[in-house]
């Protein structure tokens, strides 16, 4: 069950991985990156003001 889970990324029924090199699956690095979504949002929020 996937109630109340939020803010993960799932691929083929089951929650990704990191992405491998040398491989079409798996969520980018960039993705994951906590400070670079920090940025967007402050930015995000900044364009909408």
């Amino acid at each position: 069950m996937l109630d109340g889970v939020t803010g993960r990324y799932f691929e083929d029924c089951n929650e990704a991985v990191p992405h491998r090199p040398d491989t079409n699956t798996g969520v980018a690095a960039h993705a994951l990156d906590r400070k670079a979504a920090a940025q967007l949002w402050d930015v995000s929020e900044q364009l909408l003001a």
